[in-house]
């Protein structure tokens, strides 16, 4: 979960300073990521932390 919280609040971060010193634009990333924790609040699910699972450095090594 901690991994989940820093992916997402980087990408807000990221997307907020972008909109303010770039383009507007990169506000959708922040709406979107909002709305990502908005559905994965409602539905009890959450893409990301899934997604992140996956990755070789959270894969437990067997023997």
């Amino acid at each position: 979960m901690r991994q989940v919280q820093i992916v997402a609040g980087s990408l807000v971060l990221t997307g907020t300073l972008l909109g303010a010193l770039v383009s507007p634009w990169f506000l959708l990333l922040s709406g979107f990521v909002g709305a990502g924790l908005t559905f994965a609040g409602i539905t009890n699910t959450c893409a990301l932390a899934l997604l992140l699972a996956k990755l070789p450095f959270n894969q437990q090594i067997k023997f």
